[in-house]
C-alpha cells in the first residue's frame, strides 16, 4: 500500500516538472537568423568561373551587294590588304550611271526655272518680248489694210514682163530655136507673177487675218507674263519640282552606290566567293569576308547563368592556349550579352567578349582558349547561399 502511494507521488512530480519545462521553452525568444559567415559558404560555389572561347578579329564583315545584277569586276584577291572605302567589287552600272546623269539634268533644269521665277525677267527678255509684240501688230495691220497701189503696180509690171517673156519663148520654140526646158521655165515665171498679182489685188483672206491676229495675242500674253511678278502658287510649284528632282537624283545615286562594294574598314580579304565577271549575282549573296587581323579579341558563347551573374565588366580575365602548350594570355571583360544566345534543357548560355591587354602576333583567327574569370565575389552569392 505504501509502495503504491510512493509511485503515484513520483509520477505526479515528473508530470509537474514536464509542464514547467514546456512553459519555459515556449517563452524562450527565437534565435535571430543572421548573415551567413564567409567561411560557411560552400567551397563548391566558390570555384572559379571558367569557359572556352575563340580568337576572332575585333572587326569582321561578310560583304554582299544590296541589289542584284551582273558582276562587272572583282578588284581584289584572297589575302589582299585593303583600306577603308576601297572598291572591292562592282556590278554593271552603265544604265545606273545614265539614270544619274538624266536626273541631274532634270534637277538643274528645275533649279534654273525656280531661279528665274524668284529673280524675275531681265530687261533684255522684256525688250525682246516687246519687239516681238510690235512686229506681230505691224504684220497684222499690213495684212488688214491690204497692198498699196505701188505694190499692185509692181505686181502688174512683173506679170506683164513674164507674159512677154513667155510669148517670145513660145515663138522661139515654134521656130525650133529654143529648148523645151527653157519654154517650161518661162511658163513657170509667168504663172508665179500672175498669182502674185492676183493676191495683191484680192487682199488677205479671213484665215490669214485670223492667224495674224492670234500671233498678236500670243506675243501680248508673253509680254504681260514677263512684266508681272509670278504668283506664290507658281513659285511653290517650282520649289516642289526642285525637291522632287532632288529626291529622284538621290535615289539614282543610292542605286548606283549599292552596285559598288566598298570596304567598310581597313583589313584583309580572308575569303572570296566563287563568282566571276559576267555572272549574275543575287542580292545578299556573300561575295567576300573582310577582317581586321591586326586587332584580335576573345569571344565565348558558353557563359552559363551562374557565370553571367557573377562576372563583372572590366574585370581581369586569365586565359590559356591549349594548342600552344597552354601559353598564357590576359585581358579584360568588355561585354556580356543581356539575352541568352543558347538554351539547353536546364541551362541558358550568354555571350561574352574579352579585350586582350596586348596583341599577340602568335594568335590566329579560330584559335581556342581556356578562360578563367576568377572566383566570384562571395558577397554576391551570400544572399543566395543557405547551408
Amino acid at each position: 500500500m505504501r509502495k503504491t502511494a510512493t509511485t503515484i507521488i513520483l509520477l505526479a512530480a515528473v508530470a509537474t516538472a514536464l509542464v514547467v519545462l514546456r512553459q519555459r521553452l515556449s517563452r524562450r525568444p527565437e534565435r535571430e537568423t543572421g548573415p551567413i559567415a564567409l567561411g560557411e559558404i560552400s567551397a563548391l560555389k566558390l570555384q572559379p568561373i571558367t569557359g572556352e572561347g575563340m580568337v576572332v578579329p575585333a572587326q569582321r564583315a561578310e560583304l554582299s551587294f544590296l541589289t542584284g545584277g551582273q558582276l562587272a569586276e572583282l578588284t581584289t584577291t584572297l589575302g589582299d590588304a585593303v583600306t577603308a572605302g576601297q572598291v572591292l567589287a562592282r556590278l554593271e552600272t552603265s544604265e545606273l550611271e545614265l539614270q544619274v546623269e538624266l536626273t541631274q539634268s532634270v534637277l538643274e533644269l528645275q533649279q534654273g526655272n525656280l531661279a528665274r521665277l524668284q529673280m524675275g525677267p531681265s530687261q533684255t527678255e522684256i525688250a525682246a518680248a516687246q519687239a516681238s509684240y510690235e512686229a506681230a501688230i505691224a504684220r497684222y495691220q499690213k495684212l488688214k489694210s491690204g497692198p498699196t497701189s505701188q505694190e499692185i503696180a509692181i505686181a502688174a509690171a512683173d506679170l506683164q514682163k513674164a507674159e512677154i517673156a513667155l510669148q517670145r519663148a513660145q515663138a522661139a520654140y515654134g521656130n525650133q530655136r529654143l529648148e523645151p526646158l527653157q519654154l517650161d521655165l518661162a511658163q513657170i515665171d509667168y504663172l508665179q507673177a500672175k498669182a502674185t498679182y492676183e493676191l495683191a489685188i484680192a487682199g488677205p483672206d479671213k484665215a490669214t487675218l485670223k492667224q495674224a491676229e492670234s500671233r498678236v495675242a500670243s506675243a501680248c500674253a508673253q509680254l504681260e507674263a514677263l512684266r508681272e511678278r509670278p504668283q506664290g502658287s507658281v513659285v511653290q510649284a517650282a520649289q516642289a519640282s526642285v525637291i522632287r528632282a532632288e529626291v529622284n537624283l538621290a535615289s539614282a545615286e543610292r542605286a548606283l552606290e549599292q552596285a559598288i562594294l566598298r570596304a567598310p574598314f581597313a583589313g584583309t580579304i580572308t575569303s572570296l566567293a566563287d563568282v566571276h565577271p559576267g555572272e549574275m549575282v543575287q542580292p545578299g549573296y556573300p561575295i567576300l569576308t573582310l577582317a581586321d587581323l591586326s586587332q584580335l579579341k576573345i569571344e565565348t558563347a558558353n557563359l552559363d547563368e551562374w557565370g553571367a551573374v557573377n562576372v563583372k565588366l572590366d574585370q581581369t580575365v586569365d586565359m590559356k592556349i591549349p594548342a600552344q602548350s597552354s601559353r598564357s594570355l590576359r585581358g579584360r571583360l568588355v561585354f556580356v550579352s543581356a539575352e541568352p544566345i543558347a538554351r539547353s534543357a536546364d541551362s541558358v548560355f550568354y555571350e561574352a567578349t574579352i579585350a586582350l591587354d596586348a596583341q599577340d602576333p602568335g594568335l590566329r583567327w579560330g584559335t581556342k582558349v581556356q578562360i578563367t574569370f576568377g572566383q566570384p565575389d562571395p558577397h554576391l552569392i551570400m544572399a543566395a547561399t543557405a547551408e
